[in-house]
């Protein structure tokens, strides 16, 4: 017995040895298989357990550099809970992401990304080419089966779409979602642009749906009451109403 136990204490010892030196390269795996192929994690250097390197889309388009940490303590309390740190002089990406009953609980989180990292997750090619920086933050949100909870906030800075030849700057756009039921839900508007924008949104079961109307703003050039026109008839006040729907899968 006492042998026993002296091999499996040596085994463990080991596996902990090993497992503190494996390489962050085995997080764009995970990252990669998670995201179905749309992320991944390039420049990896570390270990899985304290490591950084740069989240980016499949074909590179955008990156945006990441340090992390996981505490081994908490591991072995059964808690699996990520550090992100900013890189170099950097404000974001901040925050804890906790694993929690098949679902994540964050706290703290900031996270600043390029808005066409947007498009890259959505598998339609069907949106116009995003611009600008997308900020996110959530100081307690939970989303797991026992939990939905908290509020998440996101802000669109410098917000352009541009299609073909027409281009229209949408200033800065503000979505706040909490969960409704089983789908995130909120509420999205803007200031500035050459847009008005008042609009809906739900994200749940896979998919992300968006309702609402989209008008011009005052003084907005012709081209962006033409453009507006060609997804809808517009109304009295030159609104269109819009409806969109696409799949996260």
């Amino acid at each position: 017995m006492k042998l026993a136990a002296f091999l499996v204490a040596a085994l463990a010892c080991l596996l902990a040895a090993v497992a503190a030196f494996m390489p962050a390269t085995l997080v764009d795996l995970r990252l990669d298989a998670a995201s179905g192929g749309k992320l991944r994690l390039t420049d990896a250097t570390g270990t899985v357990w304290d490591g950084r390197g740069a989240v980016t889309d499949a074909g590179g388009a955008w990156r945006v550099p990441v340090a992390w940490s996981i505490s081994k303590a908490d591991v072995l309390r059964n808690v699996h809970a990520v550090a992100l740190r900013p890189v170099d002089d950097a404000a974001t990406p901040r925050g804890t992401v906790q694993a929690v009953d098949d679902g994540a609980r964050v706290h703290d989180l900031s996270v600043e990304v390029p808005a066409q990292a947007l498009a890259a997750l959505l598998p339609t090619r069907a949106l116009p080419v995003l611009g600008g920086t997308i900020a996110v933050s959530a100081a307690d949100f939970a989303w797991t089966a026992k939990d939905k909870s908290g509020r998440v906030e996101a802000q669109w800075r410098g917000a352009r779409l541009v299609s073909g030849d027409a281009r229209a700057d949408l200033g800065t756009v503000t979505l706040s979602a909490a969960p409704q039921g089983s789908a995130l839900g909120g509420r999205i508007a803007n200031t500035g642009g050459d847009v008005r924008l008042d609009a809906t949104v739900a994200v749940g079961d896979g998919s992300v749906s968006v309702e609402g109307t989209i008008a011009p703003a005052a003084g907005a050039p012709p081209t962006i009451a033409r453009a507006l026109a060609a997804f809808g008839t517009p109304d009295a006040a030159g609104a269109v109403r819009v409806a969109w729907r696409g799949s996260l899968r």
